[in-house]
Parts: structure tokens; C-alpha cells; sequence
């Protein structure tokens, strides 16, 4: 069984999977910050449900703790949609981490950690289905050392697969060195945004460890028809990497969302980018990294 925000579910039943999306993020007073907030309930449902017309059927929300988790709210989505909704434990990169973590001992944090993994997050109990940690672009701070620590030796403990922030792709692999120095499983672990690095070479050896890396950034670069994700996406198919490839978009905006005036919408991985991708890989390995793949980092042991 896998934890949804309705629930658990069988396994067999996770279907057609993104494992980075935002669904909800409730608003933050910065007006910078102001495209991030996905404040909308009927729009956030309405671009749900065009996932699911398109053959969606389930969707990991990376929304941490202290940058709007609102599993409530995704329980209303995933009730109105239809879809099948993974919400999420841990923390993002320090700079939104919250305060009060610098006053936690670090079993404190681990004790935090698994009781929301175990009781459930607040008062609704709803049980988390990943965990997620951040690190800052080209470095790794003390705090975020600490979180990979505790966060790796939970994962250790409960089996609860991770699913990481790295900024612009980097520090993957520093990533993956902390979390096994921890005792985490490192093939139940996926690196989100590695496409960012541009690097194919880099994400091999990322692959080689054992991790799966979520290609996550598409959807950017419309004109061109994502021309440069789909030869990287090829080239690692080709190398032999197609074991270890996940398909989400990360479209946490409001300029990615259909429903708000944007473009692509969550539809666009499972339409427009699968046209492009199936003149160049199988359909085999395109439901891999749909399918397959992100069931292989979410169904736990």
C-alpha cells in the first residue's frame, strides 16, 4: 500500500505517475514569491482534472514544510479530480527552511519527522507518501548537511522513499554521498531538476548510483518543441539509462497552469512532449519514466 492524501492505496493502483508537482501553495506576502502562489482551489482542480483527461492518474505534491503544504486542500483536490494526490514530509533548501529548526536538536527533527511518517501531518492525520530535503546552488550548508543526515537515517528507519531539491541540478551527488553516509537506500531516492545542469555526463553518474533523477524542467522551452530535453532524455535512453528516468514538470507557477492563462499545463508530458519524445525513444521507455520509474521510488519495501 501507498499513502494518499485519501488514503492508502494498492500499489497497482499509482497508474500514470508525475513525482515533482506543486498543487497548492497558499500565498506569501512577497510579492516575488507572488507566481509561486497557487491560491486558486476551483483553477488548481480544473488543471487536475485535464491531467486525468489526458490519461493521468497520479500526482506526488513536493510541497514542504514551511513553503504552503496544505494537505487539506490537495485532499479537497484529489476528492473533486479524481486523481490520486502524494503529499510529502521534510524541508526544502535552507533559505525556506522554517526558524524553528535551528532549535531542534537533531533528534528532535527525526522524532518530527517520523511521527508526521507514522501519527500523520497536523490534526487530519493524513500520512505522507515521500520526503523531501533541498540544497542551495553549487553549495551544500550546514543546515542542509544536517537535514540530508536525519532525513537519511529516517529514511533508514521507515523506509520512506526521498525525493530531493537541487538547485539549478546541483549537488546531486553530493546529495546521494550524504544520504547513503546516513543509511538511506539510494534506489529509493529521485534528484529533481538534474536537467537544469544541462550536464548529460554529470546525470549518468548520478544514475550510476543506483538513485533515479526527475527530468522536470520541460515545458520551458516551447518554440523549439523542448528540442534540447528530448536529446538529453535520448541520449541517456540510448546509454542505457531508461531504468532510471522520471517525467514530471514541477509547473509550480501560475504562468505554467492552463487554468490561470499559461502554458504548457500538467497535460503537455502526457500530449504535446510524448509526440516529440516517441520519434526518438519507444513507447516502452516513454511509460517507463511515466509508469514504472516513479512506482520503483514510491512503493516502499
Amino acid at each position: 500500500m501507498i499513502n494518499t492524501v485519501l488514503g492508502p492505496i494498492k500499489n497497482g493502483s499509482l497508474g500514470t505517475t508525475y513525482i515533482h508537482e506543486h498543487l497548492y501553495v497558499y500565498p506569501d506576502a512577497q510579492v516575488m514569491h507572488q507566481d509561486y502562489t497557487l491560491d486558486d482551489l476551483d483553477k488548481n482542480i480544473a488543471e487536475v482534472i485535464s491531467f486525468k483527461n489526458s490519461g493521468g492518474d497520479t500526482l506526488v505534491d513536493l510541497t514542504p514544510i514551511n513553503y504552503g503544504r496544505s494537505p487539506m486542500l490537495l485532499r479537497k483536490i484529489s476528492q473533486a479530480s479524481g486523481v490520486n494526490i502524494i503529499c510529502i514530509t521534510g524541508f526544502h533548501k535552507e533559505e525556506f527552511q522554517p526558524k524553528w529548526l535551528e532549535n531542534m536538536s537533531n533528534k528532535d527533527v527525526y522524532d518530527f519527522l517520523t511521527h508526521e511518517i507514522i501519527d500523520g501531518i497536523g490534526t487530519n492525520k493524513i500520512l505522507p507518501g515521500a520526503m523531501k530535503l533541498g540544497t542551495s546552488k553549487n553549495t551544500i550548508t550546514d543546515s542542509e548537511k544536517r537535514v540530508i543526515d536525519v532525513e537519511g537515517n529516517v529514511q533508514r528507519d521507515t523506509h520512506i522513499p526521498i525525493v530531493t531539491h537541487c538547485d539549478q541540478g546541483t549537488m546531486g551527488l553530493d546529495q546521494l554521498a550524504g544520504l547513503k553516509a546516513a543509511g538511506a537506500d539510494l534506489t529509493h531516492v529521485c534528484l529533481s531538476h538534474v536537467d537544469l545542469s544541462e550536464d548529460v555526463d554529470y546525470i549518468k553518474r548520478i544514475c550510476d548510483t543506483g538513485a533515479s533523477i526527475s527530468f522536470d524542467h520541460i515545458g520551458r522551452h516551447l518554440k523549439n518543441k523542448d528540442s534540447l530535453r528530448i536529446n538529453m532524455i535520448t541520449n541517456l535512453v540510448n546509454s542505457g539509462y531508461s531504468d532510471n528516468i522520471c517525467l514530471a514538470g514541477d509547473m509550480g507557477r501560475k504562468k505554467y497552469f492552463i487554468s490561470y492563462g499559461g502554458e504548457p499545463g500538467l497535460k503537455y508530458i502526457l500530449t504535446d512532449l510524448k509526440s516529440e519524445l516517441l520519434q526518438h525513444i519507444s513507447e516502452t521507455d516513454y511509460a517507463k519514466m511515466v509508469t514504472t520509474n516513479p512506482h520503483k521510488v514510491l512503493i516502499r519495501q
